[in-house]
């Protein structure tokens, strides 16, 4: 082997080819390969057993790895985008495309789904795939906007937004979404329906003052009191719904025994809060969106005011609260106690609205009733 004497210090020191370690062929790092190391390649100084668990660590974080799926659902059809892939490709919306979808998504390692609240058109694709294994995260398609927005993307296509929702579940990493109880579905529907039909009788009953035609007056009066005996069949089909299941029977005769809290109240909060009870106080306010947040910026202290939120529980929590400050001495005590202090009428309302939903969240998740609360007791 030649040497070459070094300029600055005469030191003898071999040549650069000799010194290059050699690399394995068709890896680009020789570091995550798994093949044995040449002896004459070791060095003296490192540790076996540690090179192996290193080796096994990385070989599992690289199993661990999540694919981000991306479905942008539409009406007849679904933008699939795969991360890992780079590949987008459109599916029908109903159940046989579906289950051929699931299938080809079993076979990627740690795949999840990410796709938007659109109006029910999700809940086939939602339901297919939690069924199938894959998890499922349904998002706010508020976030996913902002997110969008964020990132600078101004154009916007089925394959796009796709794309983005796969992107977004990157960044985010939401939790999957679970699939509610078929009991919490038509709970939910049926209350969705009511308001459709409460909405409805609102709009007549303001309009009947101004009907002359006679035939129009009849036929109003009578859509009227077929719209009063529909919501009569859909409340006690609640009702006998929520009697036919132990759990639910139970859940209901816990939140109903606050004073303030009626029936369409208590079955509002099973079917479209099914977390109450498993989150913090904070979580719950937030979830609800009774949840003060903070607009401060340097020296500058904004309006602290409640945003987001699931808006039909909140209206219901915002009637039963009224109530509860004429009926409940817990809450009419609360609310006397902040307008005592110079707190705002509507302000002292939403601090009610929010205690009452920390009382109900405490109350489910102690499984106690509102006579066995230190609050009923202190009354």
């Amino acid at each position: 082997m030649t040497v070459r004497k070094d300029e600055r210090g005469g030191m003898a020191i071999p040549p650069r080819s000799a010194a290059r370690r050699p690399k394995a062929f068709g890896v680009k790092n020789p570091s995550l390969s798994t093949a044995p190391v040449p002896p004459h390649l070791v060095s003296p100084n490192s540790c076996p057993v540690q090179d192996a668990e290193l080796t096994r660590q990385g070989q599992k974080m690289t199993q661990e790895i999540t694919t981000y799926i991306g479905l942008d659902i539409g009406k007849a059809e679904i933008e699939v985008f795969i991360t890992r892939l780079e590949q987008s490709q459109t599916v029908t919306n109903d159940r046989s495309s579906l289950s051929v979808l699931a299938r080809k998504l079993r076979k990627i390692p740690n795949a999840h789904v990410i796709l938007e609240a659109t109006g029910g058109y999700e809940r086939l694709a939602h339901e297919r795939l939690t069924e199938a294994g894959i998890p499922t995260s349904v998002v706010n398609p508020i976030e996913v906007r902002q997110f969008i927005r964020g990132m600078g993307r101004r154009a916007k296509t089925d394959a796009i937004d796709a794309a983005m929702l796969a992107e977004f579940g990157q960044v985010r990493r939401p939790d999957p979404t679970p699939l509610p109880s078929a009991e919490q579905q038509r709970l939910s529907e049926l209350l969705i329906y009511r308001r459709q039909l409460i909405d409805e009788r609102t709009r007549l009953t303001n309009q009947m003052p101004h009907y002359r035609d006679p035939l129009v007056k009849k036929s109003a009066a009578s859509r009227l009191k077929t719209i009063a005996a529909d919501i009569a069949k859909i409340e006690n089909s609640m009702l006998e719904t929520v009697q036919a299941v132990p759990r639910l029977k139970a859940l209901f005769a816990l939140i109903s025994s606050v004073p303030g809290v009626g029936a369409i109240s208590t079955l509002t909060l099973i079917a479209q809060l099914p977390e109450l009870g498993t989150l913090t106080r904070r979580q719950i306010a937030a979830l609800v969106g009774v949840a003060p947040f903070n607009r401060d910026s340097g020296g500058m202290r904004g309006y602290r005011a409640i945003s987001g939120g699931r808006p039909q529980v909140r209206m219901v929590l915002y009637m039963a609260a009224l109530v509860a400050m004429t009926h409940n001495k817990v809450m009419r005590q609360f609310r006397d106690t902040l307008i005592s202090r110079g707190k705002p009428k509507k302000v002292a309302i939403i601090a009610c609205v929010r205690k009452l939903i920390t009382i109900l969240n405490a109350l489910v998740r102690d499984a106690k009733p509102w006579r066995d609360l230190p609050e009923a007791a202190a009354a």
